[in-house]
């Protein structure tokens, strides 16, 4: 526990100069997306996830940690576990983002929360995806970083445009959970199980690579 620790802490360490990127971010989308309060704005955190990766890739990092007295499965499994945090802060950005448009008399979607909430459960899926394909490509992955950081900006303003004027959140506001637990724990256990096979792919794949 205390190497996992270590490692997510380099991660941060890492992340000190992209923090001011990462923030500009956040107020562009936010800036973008005045009519549903930047809800959606949370989902640029997975930038810190593609950003650490970049770096670890860039300075190979990677082979000075696999020099460590740590394992494989640690490194592997301190970057999954080091979505925890970045959901986090974007989850404080959020509360941030909602406090500026209060006092700038800005109106609040009052499905705000209901958006973050979901925002904050696709940013570990999307993590699923990306951390595989990082090993996959390895030291070559720096184009496909690329696409991958246009893209979460892109889902970013199109979701948060498309859903704030659908009935999707009056829909789930009407759901009663007592009645759908059954298909609820359904999704809970397959949205675990993605997570799960995303991590020994990534396993594998990096038990494979040459450092």
């Amino acid at each position: 526990m205390f190497n996992l620790l270590l490692l997510i802490r380099k991660d941060f360490i890492l992340l000190r100069n992209f923090i001011p990127v990462f923030l500009l971010s956040i107020l562009f989308i936010a800036y973008v997306q005045l009519d549903n309060s930047s809800m959606f704005a949370t989902f640029q955190s997975l930038l810190l996830l593609v950003y650490s990766c970049s770096m670890d890739a860039q300075n190979n990092n990677t082979k000075f940690v696999i020099g460590l007295p740590v394992r494989r499965q640690e490194i592997i499994l301190a970057k999954y576990l080091s979505l925890v945090p970045y959901c986090f802060i974007g989850l404080v950005c959020s509360l941030a983002l909602l406090l500026i448009s209060f006092s700038f008399g800005y109106s609040i979607s009052p499905f705000y929360w209901i958006g973050v909430s979901l925002t904050l459960l696709m940013i570990p899926l999307a993590g699923s995806i990306y951390l595989p394909i990082h090993y996959w490509l390895g030291s070559k992955n720096y184009y496909f970083n690329i696409l991958f950081n246009v893209v979460i900006t892109i889902t970013t303003l199109n979701t948060g445009s498309s859903l704030s004027k659908s009935s999707f959140f009056l829909t789930i506001t009407d759901i009663k959970l007592q009645d759908h637990l059954l298909p609820i724990g359904l999704i809970g256990i397959v949205y675990l199980s993605i997570l799960y096979c995303s991590y020994r792919i990534s396993l594998r794949l990096f038990s494979k690579e040459e450092l």
